[in-house]
Parts: structure tokens; sequence; C-alpha cells
């Protein structure tokens, strides 16, 4: 799914909720491009997830610390 993130700018990328039946509001990830390369495709995965719950508010972030699992 990194495929389908949009850059916004060196720091910011944008995962439109229309890549991803069901996503309520955008996704965000607020990392450099090396940290980015180094996020599981799961996390992005997971951000989705996030992205699809009720009440949610756009945009969904996740730092560049995020990881898949707990």
């Amino acid at each position: 799914m990194k495929e389908k993130l949009q850059k916004i700018n060196d720091f910011e990328w944008l995962l439109p909720k229309e890549v991803r039946e069901g996503m309520n509001v955008n996704g965000k990830i607020i990392a450099s491009k090396k940290m980015l390369e180094a996020i599981e495709e799961e996390t992005i995965q997971q951000l989705t997830n996030v992205a699809m719950l009720p009440g949610v508010i756009d945009p969904v972030i996740a730092l560049p610390d995020a990881h898949f699992g707990y």
C-alpha cells in the first residue's frame, strides 16, 4: 500500500480514503523518506483499519515510530 501514498512534503505522506473501501477519513504518515521505507506494510494496513472506525476524525495519523501490533 506504500505505492498509494502521496507525498505532501519531505515529512508528510497522505493515504487518501479512496484507497480502501470503508475508510471514513484519510490517513497521514509523518516521517522522512528513510523512516517511511522502514515502516512495515502491515503498519499501513493498520492505519487504514483505524480510518474505518466510526467517529474517527480526519486525518488518522501515524508517527515515525509506528509499528504493526500492540
